[in-house]
C-alpha cells in the first residue's frame, strides 16, 4: 500500500497534483495545510504545527483532526510521520517537500531513509523533488529502469565497507569496494533500457537526478 507524505511546497515536481489525483496523502506539519489548500484531505497529519499561524491552524482543523505534538520531542515531524505511516500499514512511502530548505533537516530526512528497521520490514521510502529521487539500497540485486527524466545516477555509501557491481552503465564496476571519501560512484548514466546494480556488502543511497 502506497502513500505520499508532504512536508512543504518547496521544489515539488511539475504536475505533481495532476499526476497524484487518486493518491493517499499524509500531511507533515505545514504540509497538511498545503494539501487542504489544494483540495486534498490527508489521511492524517503529524507535527507540532509551529510553522503555521493560529488562523491557518483553524483553517486546517476544519478539514482534519489535528493533535499537535510537543515541540520538545526526540524525533523530527517527518520521522514521526513515517513511523505512523508504517504503523498504518503503508509499505511504499514517497516524501515530497523535504529538500531545498535547512540542510540539517535534509540530513535528518536521509537518516529516516537509512533507518534499519524499515529495510528489515521491506518498507520502500523515497525522497523526491523536481530534480531528484533518493532511496536506500541494501544488500541485493536490483534492476534499474532507464528514465530520461532522471539522466544521472549516483551511489553514496552509508555504511563501510560497501561493495558494488554495475552493469549496463557508462562506467561499469565489478565487485568494487567503496572507501570513505571516494566520489567514484557520483554521476553515472545508463547505457541500456535497464541497468543492474548488485550490492554485495553494505548499504548506500541511490540518487537519480537531472540538471
Amino acid at each position: 500500500m502506497k502513500v505520499n507524505l508532504l512536508c512543504s511546497d518547496r521544489h515539488l515536481p511539475i504536475g505533481l497534483w495532476e499526476q497524484q489525483t487518486d493518491a493517499h496523502w499524509i500531511g507533515i506539519d505545514k504540509g497538511a495545510l498545503i494539501l487542504v489548500q489544494h483540495g486534498v484531505t490527508p489521511q492524517f497529519a503529524v507535527g507540532d504545527f509551529d510553522s503555521i499561524n493560529a488562523s491557518e491552524r483553524e483553517q486546517l482543523a476544519q478539514h482534519i483532526d489535528i493533535n499537535p505534538l510537543n515541540p520538545m520531542k526526540d524525533d523530527t515531524d517527518l520521522a514521526l510521520g513515517v513511523e505512523e505511516a508504517v504503523a498504518a500499514g503503508y509499505t511504499e512511502i514517497d516524501i515530497y517537500g523535504a529538500t531545498g530548505g535547512r540542510l540539517d533537516h535534509f540530513m535528518g530526512a536521509l537518516q529516516v531513509l537509512e533507518k534499519p528497521e524499515y529495510a528489515e520490514q521491506g518498507i520502500t521510502l523515497r525522497l523526491l523533488d523536481d530534480q531528484n529521487q533518493i532511496m536506500l539500497l541494501t544488500k541485493g540485486h536490483y534492476r534499474i529502469k532507464n528514465d530520461e527524466t532522471y539522466q544521472y545516477i549516483s551511489f553514496v555509501p552509508v555504511t563501510y565497507p560497501t561493495t558494488i557491481s554495475l552493469k549496463h552503465f557508462k562506467y561499469n564496476l565489478e565487485q568494487t569496494t567503496l572507501t570513505l571519501g571516494s566520489t567514484l560512484t557520483i554521476s553515472n548514466e545508463l547505457t541500456d533500457r535497464d541497468g543492474e546494480v548488485t550490492i554485495s556488502e553494505g548499504h548506500l543511497l541511490m540518487f537519480r537526478s537531472r540538471d
